[in-house]
């Protein structure tokens, strides 16, 4: 019973804070080319991305029946869980949800990043507190290892590793690289910014109205998917430009202030030579239904839908299916 209690007070204060947030599939995707970046710049600057790289490393222990260290050292396909948090923003300092969880699978050998989102309001059930519960609700309960071992089991694919990063990282990333235009297609207004139809210019100011909307998107989480697709776009296209690489201290200072892994600098050097070339991403989405049980809103999704996914996730480590 306190259990359940402790669940919805736990989402109550949840839907408190659900329009401020969704910005983290972007943050989370960019991440992905965080190895790539450092394999740009390592040569030249090796001491600065040290200095960050160990600034971000927090091990954590999970379930694994596999080494993820040798895994990637014989350039073998790996897994990461990608995480988005609640916090390090509008002076949020608690330990919050994860409003995004993604993973990534990342194979030299097909040369693509296979990404697949896993809907935060996701039903699942976690040891010690019921049946019925938010994915999400795995981290506020037992913090990174909890949520690597959820996710795990409920995909049944291996999870390597994890990146984990907060709401204020986005917002320093843009500040680093400074603005970025994409091709809007639906006229809106945001927290006090107005987005018209065309091109409009993306900055550390609006970049968090502009990927966080999604209730004036007659297509939901679809729309605001988009959006930050293409600002996932701009920015990565900016940092490989000369301009980018010539502002890799702030790039690496945003990383390093909001992000948390276990990837190793050792990993991260064989990543950067051996997986560099994994750059074409293949996007998933598991997708599920909308339920209300008990008053709280779930996402439900069908056993068959969670064996395709298992099954791209299998074939894209190279896995038997």
């Amino acid at each position: 019973m306190s259990g359940n209690k402790e669940r919805l007070s736990g989402d109550r204060h949840h839907r408190k804070n659900k329009r401020k947030n969704g910005a983290w599939k972007i943050i989370i995707t960019l991440l992905i080319f965080f190895s790539v970046i450092i394999g740009v710049v390592v040569a030249k600057v090796y001491n600065d991305t040290k200095s960050a790289v160990d600034t971000t490393y927090h091990k954590v222990k999970h379930d694994s029946e596999r080494s993820a260290t040798r895994t990637i050292s014989n350039g073998k396909p790996f897994s990461i869980l990608l995480l988005g948090t609640d916090t390090g923003d509008y002076g949020r300092t608690y330990t919050g949800r994860t409003d995004t969880m993604m993973v990534a699978v990342v194979n030299p050998n097909t040369k693509k990043t296979t990404l697949v989102s896993i809907p935060r309001d996701t039903k699942v059930a976690i040891p010690g507190h019921g049946f019925e519960n938010k994915i999400n609700s795995a981290y506020t309960y037992g913090g990174t290892s909890m949520a690597m071992n959820i996710v795990q089991s409920y995909l049944n694919v291996p999870i390597d590793h994890y990146i984990e990063m907060n709401m204020g990282g986005l917002v320093q990333l843009s500040a680093a690289l400074g603005s970025i235009t994409v091709n809007n297609d639906l006229d809106f207004t945001n927290l006090g910014y107005h987005f018209k139809k065309g091109k409009v210019t993306i900055d550390k100011s609006n970049i968090l109205a502009y990927t966080r909307m999604r209730y004036q998107d007659s297509r939901g989480d679809y729309g605001r998917q988009l959006r930050q697709r293409l600002v996932l776009e701009g920015l990565v296209k900016k940092i490989a430009t000369v301009q980018g690489i010539t502002k890799y201290q702030s790039i690496l200072s945003a990383l390093s202030s909001n992000m948390k892994t276990d990837i190793t600098f050792n990993e991260i050097k064989t990543i950067a030579t051996k997986y560099r070339s994994a750059d074409e991403v293949k996007q998933i989405q598991l997708q599920g239904y909308g339920k209300m049980i008990d008053g709280i809103s779930f996402q439900v999704v069908p056993q068959k839908n969670v064996d395709a996914v298992t099954k791209e996730l299998k074939t894209a480590l190279e896995l038997n299916n």
